[in-house]
Formats: C-alpha cells, sequence, structure tokens
C-alpha cells in the first residue's frame, strides 16, 4: 500500500441501492432482507442522491411517504488515485458525524460508499504519518538533523481584512512553498498557526531565497501588501539538543528574536549562530547599504595605515565620530591573534564583552576570506560580544612590510537605522 497506488473505488464498501421512489413499507422490507446494513443508497436516475438508514424508518408515522423523503444528502466524491496526503484530506470533509461519502465515476455512476472507520485502516497503513512528528523529534535529537520552523507575520491584521478562509489559504500557500523547497517531514501547528520541518538538510541561504521569493510572488498577485505580511523563520540544529525543555526553550528564543526583526528574515542556530534577511522589495538598497559599509571601511583602513601603530587604537576611538553605526574595532595580524583590545563605541549602551589582545581568531570564517580576497562582509550573525546579531567587516592591510587584518561589527539596530536613511534618500531623490 505505501509503495503504490490504488483506487479510491477498491477501499469502498458495496452498499446496497434502493430507489427514491420505493415505498415506506417497500423500504422496510428491504431492511428486513438485508439484515447486516444500517444504511441504504438511494438511487434517482440512475445516480446516488443520498443515504437512508434504518434508524429512520422506526420513527415514520406517514405510510404515504418513499425512500427519497428519508434520503439525506451525502457528500459524493469522484473516484480517484489518493495518496497518503489525499486520504488525509477524505477524512477531514466527513463531519463530526462521521456520515458515509458516496464515490462515483467520472459519469456521476455509482461505485461504493467509503466510511469513516476505513479511511482510518487505510491511513494506517502509512506508518510513517501516523508517529507524530513531536515523536520522530525525540528520535532525531543528538543527531545531524534539523527542525525548521516557518511562520508569517502580521497574520492577525491580515484576517481582521481578508477573514478566515483567506488567511487558511495563505498559511496553505506557504506549506506548499516549503514542500516543494525542502524534503522532510511536515505538520502543520495551528497553536501558533507555524509549519514545523523535520529534515537532514542543512539551511542553504540560495534555498531559503527562493522560497521567500515565491512566496512573496503569490502573495502579491492574489492579495496585494497591503496589510503587508512577511515570512519568519529558524532552523535549529538538533546535535546538540537531548531533551524536550532545552529545545522548547531555544525555539522560543529563536522565535521572539524572529518576531523582534522587521521583515522576511531566516535564523539558523548552529555552531555560529546567522540570520538571513530577505527583502523583494528593496535588493537593490541593501545592496547599497552593503557598499556604503565597505566604502566607509576602506577609508577607516586608510586611516589607520596612516597612523604610528601606537595610536591606532585611539584613532579608531576618534573613527566613532565620522562612522556611528559601527559597534566596536579591533586588529588581527596575520596569524590570527588579536594585537588590539576591542575598541568598542562609546554611545554604545548595552553590554559588550571585552575582548583582549592574544585572542586567537585565525577560526574566525572572515579571517581565511580576508587574507584571501583582501576584504570581506559577512551575512548577519549572532555576536558573541553582545548576544545580538551583527555584521562583520574586515579588510587587510600592510604597515611597516607586515600584514593585518581591522575588522568592526555593526549591531543590526544600526544596519536598520542604515536602511531606513538611504530609503529616505532614495524617496526623495
Amino acid at each position: 500500500m505505501e509503495n503504490r497506488r490504488f483506487e479510491l473505488e477498491e477501499i469502498c464498501i458495496s452498499v446496497p441501492t434502493v430507489s427514491h421512489d420505493l415505498s415506506l413499507k417497500e423500504l422496510k422490507k428491504v431492511f428486513e432482507e438485508l439484515k447486516i446494513y444500517e444504511y441504504l443508497t438511494v438511487m434517482k436516475d440512475k445516480k446516488p442522491i443520498g443515504i437512508v438508514y434504518r434508524k429512520d424508518l422506526v420513527r415514520a408515522t406517514k405510510q404515504n411517504l418513499t425512500a427519497g423523503d428519508f434520503s439525506k444528502i451525502a457528500i459524493r466524491l469522484r473516484n480517484f488515485s489518493p495518496e497518503k496526503e489525499s486520504l488525509i484530506g477524505i477524512i477531514e470533509l466527513l463531519p463530526v458525524i462521521r456520515e458515509p461519502i458516496i464515490v462515483v465515476d467520472k459519469r456521476g455512476n455509482y461505485l461504493g460508499v467509503l466510511t469513516y472507520e476505513v479511511l482510518l485502516h487505510y491511513i494506517t497503513k502509512f506508518k510513517e504519518h501516523i508517529i507524530p512528528l513531536v515523536q520522530h523529534l525525540r528520535e532525531a535529537f543528538s543527531t545531524e538533523n534539523f527542525l525548521y520552523i516557518f511562520g508569517i507575520k502580521n497574520l492577525k491584521k491580515f484576517k481582521e481584512k481578508y477573514g478566515e478562509e483567506k488567511t487558511k489559504g495563505l498559511l496553505k500557500i506557504l506549506k506548499e512553498d516549503v514542500q516543494e523547497s525542502f524534503k522532510g517531514e511536515l505538520e502543520e501547528y495551528e497553536e501558533n498557526q507555524e509549519l514545523w520541518l523535520l529534515t537532514g538538510e542543512y539551511p542553504k541561504k540560495e534555498k531559503l531565497k527562493e522560497l521567500y521569493d515565491e512566496f512573496f510572488k503569490e502573495y502579491t498577485l492574489l492579495f496585494g501588501d497591503i496589510p503587508e505580511v512577511s515570512i519568519y523563520g529558524f532552523a535549529l540544529s538538533l546535535k546538540p539538543v537531548t531533551n524536550y525543555d532545552e529545545l522548547y526553550k531555544k525555539i522560543k528564543e529563536l522565535r521572539d528574536r524572529s518576531l523582534r526583526i522587521t521583515g522576511y528574515v531566516f535564523i539558523v542556530y548552529g555552531i555560529q549562530p546567522k540570520l538571513f534577511l530577505f527583502d523583494p522589495r528593496k535588493k537593490k538598497l541593501l545592496k547599497n547599504i552593503k557598499e556604503k559599509i565597505l566604502e566607509d571601511f576602506r577609508k577607516i583602513v586608510e586611516e589607520i595605515e596612516n597612523t604610528p601603530q601606537d595610536l591606532w587604537e585611539f584613532t579608531l576611538y576618534d573613527l566613532f565620530k565620522k562612522y556611528p553605526y559601527f559597534e566596536l574595532f579591533y586588529i588581527i595580524s596575520e596569524s590570527g591573534l588579536q594585537i588590539s583590545n576591542n575598541v568598542i563605541n562609546p554611545s554604545v549602551q548595552y553590554f559588550v564583552a571585552q575582548g583582549k589582545k592574544g585572542t586567537d581568531r585565525s577560526d574566525r570564517p572572515y579571517y581565511s576570506e580576508t587574507l584571501e580576497k583582501g576584504e570581506y562582509i559577512s551575512d548577519i550573525y549572532l555576536s558573541k560580544a553582545t548576544d545580538d546579531f551583527c555584521l562583520t567587516v574586515a579588510k587587510l592591510f600592510e604597515y611597516n612590510g607586515k600584514r593585518y587584518i581591522l575588522a568592526g561589527d555593526i549591531n543590526f539596530k544600526e544596519i536598520h537605522k542604515l536602511v531606513k536613511s538611504m530609503a529616505q534618500e532614495e524617496v526623495k531623490s
């Protein structure tokens, strides 16, 4: 069953039929003959029109009634070849009282009846579906797997404007996009209106960007851009996770961080937590901001190159006046050792760890890339110095025949200010 497709007709119950114009007396006689059946399918013009129940005949007092009068409308479903997800969808069609569904062929001819119990039986043939994702998560602790979680910001405003059904439709769009982008076990949780995906795929920026771009196109095509919604998401490595308490604590932390950040955001939490920002409306603007940061940083390096080495830290302090959006600077040698203290912007109002001379920075991503390419600008990641998201920029320079690297961090809040100011400049121009 798990590896083959089948027809709905194969799992239908062959419930006998009666004509809609059968009299009450005749109908009772039929039920008397067919002792094992509690209901029959009512036919009119050779097509099924509903279900008649044995129990309803017991209370009947008018003898001139027919099978058509007792017939109750049932959902009719055209025969097709279902997969696991389709069977789940069918069972959700069943009312709370679990009335049967009539199955017909392409021409509307009667094939049989599907019941809740029969559907449940065949769904359980797909063993992997009936094991809850939560249980699979437990088995994935301390393994090389990831838990991805996706949600939609401003969903409340969207629901107020468009209603419950379109809100469900929006979540369905996201679910389909996630299913097309990643392999793994996907589950929708109504409590937080989130999608949880258990997968062995490492979160790659380009793949996430394609997912977010696709959702943005579909959303703007269907609903425009008001009220504005955006996707948040995060991927949590399960390698260091050993129990549910750890998992849920980290999920809450990453969810809170994601929701505090404006726009399309995805956090990858691992050895070095990263933050990916996607804004389909501001691609050019974000590129211009990176160019501005690099341009300013080149000027800062020029100042250092023309300053005596024993005054480098003092010069960097002065440069915060001209480039206030930088959080801190430090200098490392060609071998990767930090040769200056962390030079921290005096206007910073939050805690910044005091990085010291002699710290080995050779394991940092920017170190090897700066040595190779001359300069570097990172994606946004979680800083150990501030426990907040930041961006690192670095540039190679020479002094007295030796090579050094100047590194600088920019807090995410300052990047937001840059985005806002540059957007305003674009509007004016």
